[in-house]
């Protein structure tokens, strides 16, 4: 966490005054303020619903006047509300009448769809209610971040009726203060550092303010009240990473709570215990000279730092709160973590509340990952962010480049020393100034064969500026995003991909952006783009969160699919002539709702690409239910398998993947170099309830895929984004980084580098693949191994250039597993920018290969293997050409 000593005060209105304090106050209130405590399960009673609240009654006055003349509702509600919603045009969600409080209920007795309440006084002011036609918001937008402060009665878009993650990280309160202040900041989203400021100063500046009118004569006597102050300013201070006040504070909730009318509610218990169960990880950060075997599942996961007093009171929270509400999974889930990490699960754990070892159990094994992080120097401690691993200097050695969503946190290079450690040469790369990234990707964009680094910014928040790094070839990079055209518009972004639209040898850049219009930049070959996505025909504007590329017909043209959080993504059909068409539902690919990170991957090697497309819902109880077997409430992930014929079937119930996860993070690669690709997802979101094992699913023959999470030691609990699977030790066994870490100060966690344990007794060949009429990286280049398994028989199996995911970067040059095979009968590559294929016979398996476009030979590659944290390097085949 940056230090905060040496703050620039941020200019713009502070609440340290009685009148912005009352203000703050009641703006927080206003969500909470609507649902009695003790009601937190949805029911199938529930409707759409909006609301605005204000603090005169002469103001409600006012819009009830205007809606009455016509005004729109959600329009009123994004101007003039004081409710954490008024940014979703005060979208409450799906919502049951019956649980909210009498006043309100009475208030909204005998409305239809489409009619809107009277003014209705609340705690926190004054309300209007409108209740929806069907229950869908009418403003498109992401999935509210204030769902705490609502009693954990909002739904996701689209009306479903699962239960919401309790969020006790404070992540909505933290985005309330820092989007408010940056609302008076004109250029805020182009300048970083005073984004970095901001995001530094709002939430100190307005917590100061909070506490201070709790602690003073002007304070609500009302001890229900005072109760949802102190629970709000701990909040504030979870987020900022003070966690021990947070706890102080919830404590005074509690006991507030219980002299008041509404007593105490099972989501204050949840949110004590989750309080207590995140302090016992955050002291648990392993140290750097010992590998981390802390906090995975379903082993003993607490550190031996870690207060054995605060898990204990974890877990005699989480069993109050189940007391009171036994049938809540997500706090059942979480008295089970709690008992792990006490080294008390099974046993303790009383039956009627207990997951059992069943649930976790793995029905494959390829031995146990190992966590070489802290041996290897890349034990960095942050928040969630982007990884790519890929060669930056040209030296035959894969190097890791990890970003920070926090905007004070500078992106990180560390150099590979091929003796098992790297060093971080960030400062010296000229990167010092580059941050907050929640996601980024490698590139040649200037074909000059030293990959450059575009940053994506604002995912989930506001509009921040994408920065495109030059690779300078000497080590350092230059910031060239303005004169590339890059810059502007401004819009939040974390999707992205490369690809040659109209092959002409340079990689063009399509950018989904959040609640904003695509963008694709045609790279004009001289070093700067120019946005044609309205003449492309897909500038369709959606709450984007994954953009892939891959040429799905084979037609020799790459196409695009783009996943929504609120709705059907987009399969984009490349015409051959810079123009797309929109096929998604003539293709069959219909998206499940609220999507998030996607790749195409040929699962099954028959030369055609599939498609993968991950869920993402904010409920810990749906994940739940997909390890106990119950039935689901929301759509699971989904897997397309290409038919050949530009359509797709969806196989993910015969192949396994019929579950629920909540994964920010996915990617793919082969561990056990049997030749199928296997997938590993970084899990969570920012509530601190929200603790979900890692999932590592191998490939079983391109036939069905299961979970050797457990098994495999990758099961880490933390929150995942950023995946890349590379050969880091040029040892033939392909590694797993993951980028862990929350959305704010307050929930940091160390990355994990998972060393592959080999011995599968499988074969390999690494190519590295060189364009001349195509792009210098050959993105977008296929290749086909054929080989003759022992196990297997004879085969195909298919490779497309490129990063892999699109939540994480794994390296252009392609490992590919061959299983028992002695020998590789043949390796064709097929150019589509120069339509041209080569063809290389009799490979020698287990070496490095590079491969140029047009050439007759193959080059084989000189590199050392080494092990991490030891510089027992042994010399690999001596180069030459085959």
């Amino acid at each position: 966490m940056a230090d905060r000593s040496n703050s620039t005060t941020v200019p713009g209105p502070t609440v340290h005054s009685r009148r912005g304090a009352r203000r703050l106050l009641a703006l927080i209130l206003a969500g909470v303020g609507l649902f009695p405590l003790t009601q937190w399960a949805q029911t199938d009673r529930q409707v759409g619903m909006e609301v605005i609240v204000v603090l005169s009654l002469e103001e409600a006055r006012n819009l009830h006047t205007r809606l009455e003349a016509g005004a729109d509702f959600a329009a009123l509600a994004s101007r003039h509300s004081i409710d954490p919603t008024a940014g979703q045009g005060g979208y409450l969600g799906s919502v049951d009448p019956e649980t909210m409080r009498p006043e309100v209920r009475e208030a909204l007795r005998g409305l239809r769809p489409g009619q809107f309440s009277g003014v209705v006084k609340i705690s926190a002011g004054y309300a209007l209610f409108k209740i929806l036609k069907g229950q869908q918001s009418t403003t498109p937008s992401a999935p509210s971040t204030t769902s705490s402060q609502s009693g954990g009665m909002l739904a996701a878009p689209g009306g479903t009726d699962w239960r919401r993650a309790l969020d006790s990280s404070g992540y909505g309160v933290f985005l309330t203060a820092v989007i408010r202040r940056r609302e008076q900041i004109p250029g805020f989203g182009l300048d970083l550092q005073e984004a970095c400021r901001v995001r530094q100063q709002a939430p100190e500046e307005t917590l100061a303010g909070l506490e201070k009118f709790l602690a003073s004569s002007s304070a609500p006597k009302d001890p229900g009240q005072m109760s949802y102050g102190f629970y709000t300013a701990a909040l504030f201070n979870a987020s900022e990473g003070r966690i021990d006040k947070a706890i102080e504070q919830w404590e005074k909730s509690y006991t507030l709570a219980m002299s008041s009318s509404d007593g105490i509610s099972p989501g204050l218990e949840e949110a004590l215990g989750a309080g207590y169960l995140h302090r016992a990880q955050m002291d648990s950060h392993p140290s750097t000279d010992s590998d981390n075997e802390n906090w995975l599942v379903p082993t003993h996961p607490a550190g031996p730092r870690a207060r054995p007093s605060d898990i204990q009171d974890a877990i005699t929270h989480f069993t109050r709160s189940l007391r009171l509400d036994p049938s809540n999974l997500e706090v059942k889930w979480l008295l089970n973590l709690a008992h792990m990490a006490a080294g008390t699960w099974p046993d303790g754990v009383p039956q009627q509340y207990l997951m059992p070892p069943s649930v976790f159990a793995s029905r494959d094994n390829i031995g146990r990952f190992r966590d070489v992080a802290p041996a290897a120097g890349v034990m960095a401690v942050g928040e969630a962010g982007g990884v790519i691993v890929d060669d930056f200097d040209n030296d035959g050695l894969l190097d890791i480049v990890e970003s920070r969503i926090e905007d004070c946190a500078p992106i990180r290079l560390y150099h590979n020393n091929g003796d098992g450690t790297f060093t971080d040469r960030s400062a010296q790369a000229g990167l010092q100034n580059q941050t907050g990234a929640l996601n980024i990707m490698q590139v040649d964009y200037n074909n000059d064969g030293c990959l450059d680094i575009l940053m994506e910014r604002g995912g989930w928040e506001f509009a921040r500026r994408r920065s495109l790094l030059r690779n300078n070839c000497d080590g350092t990079f230059t910031d060239v995003t303005a004169q590339a055209g890059l810059l502007e518009p401004v819009m939040p972004s974390q999707a992205a991909v490369w690809a040659d639209i109209d092959n002409d040898g340079y990689l063009d850049l399509f950018v989904g952006n959040e609640n904003g219009p695509a963008q694709l930049f045609l790279n004009r070959g001289d070093g700067t783009f120019i946005d044609i996505a309205r003449e492309a025909g897909v500038d369709r504007v959606t709450y984007a969160k994954g953009v892939v590329a891959a040429d799905y017909d084979n037609d020799g043209y790459p196409d695009f699919y783009v996943t929504s959080q609120t709705g059907q993504g987009f399969l984009y059909h490349n015409n051959g002539d810079r123009t797309f068409t929109e096929v998604a539902v003539a293709a069959g690919v219909k998206s499940p709702k609220s999507a998030f990170a996607a790749f195409f991957f040929d699962y099954d090697n028959d030369g055609w690409p599939d498609l993968f497309i991950t869920t993402y819902f904010g409920s810990v109880e749906e994940s739940v239910r997909s390890y106990l077997g119950l039935p689901l409430k929301g759509d699971t992930q989904k897997l397309y398998r290409n038919m050949h014929d530009g359509k797709f079937r969806d196989v993910t119930a015969e192949v396994g993947l019929d579950r629920i996860f909540m994964p920010m993070g996915a990617n793919f690669g082969d561990v056990d170099n049997d030749g199928f690709l296997d997938i590993y997802m970084g899990m969570g979101n920012p509530a601190f309830s929200a603790l979900l094992p890692n999932v590592l699913l191998r490939n079983q023959d391109g036939k069905h895929f299961v979970d050797i999470s457990t098994s495999s030691g990758t099961g880490a609990l933390a929150k995942g984004h950023g995946i890349a699977f590379a050969d880091l030790r040029n040892s033939g066994e392909v590694d797993i980084f993951a980028n862990l870490g929350g959305a704010e100060p307050g929930d940091p966690f160390p990355s994990r580098l998972f060393r592959n344990p080999g011995g599968h007794g499988n074969n390999w060949i690494t190519l590295k693949l060189v364009g001349v009429k195509t792009n210098r990286s050959a993105v977008g280049a296929r290749i086909t191994v054929t080989v003759d398994d022992p196990d297997r028989g004879r085969r195909k199996i298919c490779r497309t250039v490129g990063t892999g995911g699109s939540f994480g970067a794994s390296p252009l040059e392609q490992h590919i597993g061959i299983g028992r095979s002695s020998s590789v009968e043949n390796v064709e590559v097929w150019w589509p920018t120069s339509n041209t294929r080569q063809n290389f016979k009799n490979l020698t398996p287990n070496q490095f290969y590079e491969v140029k476009e047009f050439a007759r030979t193959v080059t084989l590659i000189h590199r050392k293997s080494f092990d991490f944290g030891h510089a027992t390097a042994v010399p690999a085949v001596a180069g030459g050409s085959q």
